[in-house]
């Protein structure tokens, strides 16, 4: 090497190597990185609204007359009722104000009322006996051979053997209307959903039995109230099995646009499956064709994919 180039031959590496990491570090700033192996990236939401097309948000199906949990009378005295007899079975067809259980409290009506009805015919027979006494009284009393104050003393008795069959009558009625809460009787014609009780138990406050019209079928779709802007009455909507509970594409239209804004529903049993349960949402309700409606007639409650049409 030249003698006269030896003394700067140090500063001319110094300044290729620093060159060379500028060159290196502005190459890698315009580059997307590379995740760590053995690392879990930050989770998104599985359902992104395309703010230029259609947007989908997850949701589950239910009749569109709602799902009605039928409950048992609640006694004061000793709460609910326990079931005498259950008359229909998960799945079964029922028509408005058929029976579908009995209470153990109809036994007990039944043998207060029957002691009424005795203890009205009781009165009856008094009062018929004394109005008949009372009027032969009445005309002696006329002719002076009764004395007027037992003739009193006659009509007030009379008096308080009506007074007392106008109770009796009252309380035959009040049992009667308390034999009709012995009966659980379908609010709407539809299906058993579910029974939730067996025949000498007593009823929790979830009820006796869920019950739906699901001959009309719709889904309500949790939709992120960021959203919700993009949603109107009789927007067109395709609906999809999560599960494939339905392997075909369902059509429905937006129906209804709930008024509040609540939490997601937590639509799984593994939280894992639902991670943004925890979302601000609006329910809406898009009903289904009714020529669909058959196909998940028998899904109530299935987890769906809503997919709205611009």
């Amino acid at each position: 090497m030249n003698k006269h180039l030896r003394p700067i031959f140090p500063l001319l590496v110094v300044a290729l190597g620093a060159v060379a990491l500028l060159r290196f570090f502005t190459a890698a700033s315009k580059t997307t990185p590379t995740p760590v192996a053995g690392t879990t990236p930050r989770p998104q939401a599985s359902i992104q609204p395309a703010r230029s097309g259609n947007f989908s948000a997850l949701g589950y199906l239910e009749p569109v007359s709602k799902v009605r949990v039928l409950a048992a009378p609640i006694q004061v005295t000793e709460g609910a009722p326990r079931i005498q007899s259950l008359n229909v079975d998960e799945g079964q067809q029922v028509e408005k104000g058929q029976i579908l259980a009995v209470f153990d409290t109809l036994q007990r009506v039944d043998s207060q009322k029957e002691l009424v009805i005795a203890r009205i015919a009781s009165i009856k027979s008094q009062a018929r006996l004394l109005e008949n006494e009372t009027k032969r009284y009445r005309q002696l009393a006329k002719q002076g051979v009764f004395p007027a104050a037992e003739l009193e003393i006659k009509e007030l008795k009379l008096l308080e053997l009506k007074s007392q069959l106008r109770e009796a009558i009252a309380e035959l009625n009040k049992s009667e209307t308390e034999r009709q809460y012995s009966f659980l009787r379908a609010p709407i014609s539809g299906t058993i959903l579910k029974v939730l009780v067996r025949t000498g138990e007593r009823p929790s406050p979830r009820g006796v039995m869920e019950l739906g019209a699901t001959d009309q079928m719709m889904a309500v779709i949790q939709v992120n109230e960021d959203n919700i802007r993009q949603i109107h009455l009789g927007q067109d909507v395709i609906l999809r099995s999560e599960n494939m509970s339905f392997p075909q594409r369902l059509n429905g239209t937006v129906s209804r646009i709930s008024q509040k804004i609540g939490n997601r529903k937590q639509l799984s049993q593994d939280p894992r499956d639902d991670s943004d349960w925890e979302a601000r949402t609006i329910d809406v309700e898009v009903r289904i064709q009714p020529d669909q409606s058959a196909i998940v007639s028998k899904l109530t409650g299935a987890k769906v994919v809503a997919i709205f049409q611009k």
